[in-house]
């Protein structure tokens, strides 16, 4: 869910503007913040590792967006890795106290806010039922589907391989090979390397 936020709203809870490059840790699994934090520009990737060492990717910030937010709110420690994939990233910084004062001040932009978790809250839980549940083409067209964020055409998916192996559960070799089979059976296409779905 996009979450619109204006020049007032920076002025009001004493943000921060800070600019990240390509590889920076925003947040490390584990550490508490007193900051909530929002992607101006950029993206992210949110990931835990398994006791093997194994990445799993739980999911990508996208621009225009809180992240870290449920941690933040309950003085808890973050439940992963937040790690900047773009380029460069643009975040802004809001001091706990002062986020959490303007919530209170202005109820209407809480109960979006609250709607925004609610619905975070409701794709990841579908996300885990869907590794839990689904085969592995379910799963590989669930994400495609996530990616397109509703998108009737086709398009490009600019997910590698090993992004959707930590996103499904799966292994490399299993994506590969459903792909694979999915462009045999006219589900998608490949062109010069790149997924069509």
């Amino acid at each position: 869910m996009i979450f619109e936020i204006n020049p007032q709203f920076i002025l009001d809870t004493q943000a921060d503007i800070k600019k990240y490059s390509k590889g920076s840790l925003i947040a490390n699994e584990g550490n508490k913040s007193l900051y909530f934090y929002y992607l101006i520009e950029g993206e992210l990737s949110v990931y835990n590792f398994t006791p093997e060492g194994k990445e799993f990717l739980q999911h990508k910030v996208k621009e225009k967006n809180f992240f870290g937010e449920p941690a933040v709110l309950l003085e808890k420690p973050f439940p992963g890795n937040v790690e900047v994939i773009s380029e460069f990233a643009e975040i802004l910084k809001i001091k706990r106290e002062n986020f959490l004062q303007y919530l209170k001040n202005n109820p209407d932009w809480c109960l979006e806010f609250t709607k925004s978790i609610a619905e975070k809250s409701i794709i990841k839980s579908n996300s885990l039922k869907n590794i839990v549940f689904l085969n592995p083409e379910d799963r590989i067209i669930k994400q495609f589907n996530d990616y397109k964020e509703g998108a009737e055409q086709k398009m490009v998916i600019e997910l590698t391989r090993k992004e959707l192996s930590n996103m499904t559960g799966l292994r490399i070799e299993t994506i590969i090979r459903t792909i694979k089979k999915m462009e045999k059976e006219g589900k998608l296409e490949i062109k010069n390397g790149k997924v069509f779905y």
